[in-house]
């Protein structure tokens, strides 16, 4: 049985944790005790990466996404200062009566400035590491690095898919709930759709108001059809919440998008304030593909050339419209409906 992309990615985050953690406890263990080998540190460092990782896959990681970026990095790195004081001090408890140590000798050494400062230079580091994993969130998965690295520091062509999905009906939705209601919507309907997003590897190129442009290199937008299948899933997530939505808002999130793919050049661009770009004509085809979609009654509409080279899931059905005409195009283009 294949996994799930989500719980493979959870199963690596868990055993990254695991592993890192338990190397630590040895390097740590090692320095403390000035050369001796124990299985204390290595003990310590798998309970508390086991800890940290099942921390990272609970509701309390899910809620630190709501909360603002300072806030969420300031909580996170005191829980993960808990969690890793708390098995320390069990452990070290039950080994310092191993080894001969009473309950004062434990309670002086939980007073002494050696605990206070061993403390604080954990938190210092779990500040720092919090804080880029909730960088790399925030510019989007995977961005934080290619800054790092320059990989777009000069301009690449690229064969990518792009999805331009825009929500129906979004200007009554938004004369029908006040501003800060409607924003909070917008907010939710973006935030309960990142699962399934990241779920099929899109990566989340813009916010355009209330669209949300994804795209994929072209092989990984092909791959069992994650192109397609994200909008199935968002379809899915969204159903689950629809009574919470009802509860909140009076409204349920409807959809629409369009698909197509093709060569874009790839860059950095900025001084200031830099950002990863991509130009090329199939961003503007992609958004007159979707903006079709009411007219031509389909909530998913494709081009017929990503169409010929994707293996759609057997329960995809589509439906080809014909040489459409699209704003701003001199040809017209050949199109799909799915769904």
């Amino acid at each position: 049985m294949q996994l799930r992309r989500r719980t493979v990615a959870r199963i690596n985050l868990l055993l990254f944790f695991v592993i890192a953690y338990a190397l630590v406890g040895v390097v740590w263990e090692y320095v403390e005790s000035g050369g001796d080998r124990t299985l204390a540190g290595p003990i310590i460092g798998f309970l508390i990466g086991a800890a940290l990782g099942l921390l990272e896959m609970s509701r309390f990681a899910t809620s630190t996404r709501a909360r603002s970026f300072s806030m969420a990095v300031l909580l996170k790195s005191l829980i993960y200062v808990a969690v890793i004081a708390i098995p320390w001090m069990i452990i070290s408890f039950f080994g310092g009566l191993a080894q001969g140590f009473g309950i004062p000798e434990y309670i002086d050494w939980m007073f002494s400035m050696e605990f206070f400062w061993d403390v604080v230079i954990i938190f210092m580091i779990h500040l720092v590491v919090v804080f880029l994993r909730q960088l790399n969130r925030l510019l989007g998965p995977g961005k934080l690095l290619r800054y790092v690295s320059g990989r777009y520091h000069s301009p690449r062509v690229e064969n990518r898919v792009f999805m331009f999905l825009d929500l129906t009906s979004s200007t009554t939705l938004a004369e029908t709930l006040e501003g800060e209601q409607y924003f909070s919507f917008l907010n939710s309907f973006f935030r309960d759709i990142s699962e399934p997003i990241m779920e099929r590897g899109a990566e989340i190129y813009q916010y355009i108001g209330d669209e949300i442009v994804l795209t994929w290199p072209l092989k990984s937008g092909l791959r069992d059809a994650n192109c397609v299948r994200v909008f199935v899933e968002i379809l899915a997530e969204i159903h689950t919440r629809k009574e919470q939505y009802l509860a909140d808002y009076g409204h349920v999130p409807e959809f629409k998008a369009g698909l197509h793919f093709g060569d874009v050049i790839t860059a950095e661009i900025g001084d200031i304030k830099k950002e990863i770009v991509y130009n090329g004509d199939v961003l503007n085809t992609t958004a007159r593909i979707q903006s079709k979609c009411n007219e031509l009654g389909h909530r998913l509409i494709a081009s017929q050339g990503l169409v010929d080279i994707l293996d759609l899931p057997e329960f995809t059905e589509k439906k080809p419209l014909g040489e459409v005409e699209l704003r701003g195009k001199a040809e017209p283009m050949a199109l799909v409906g799915l769904m």
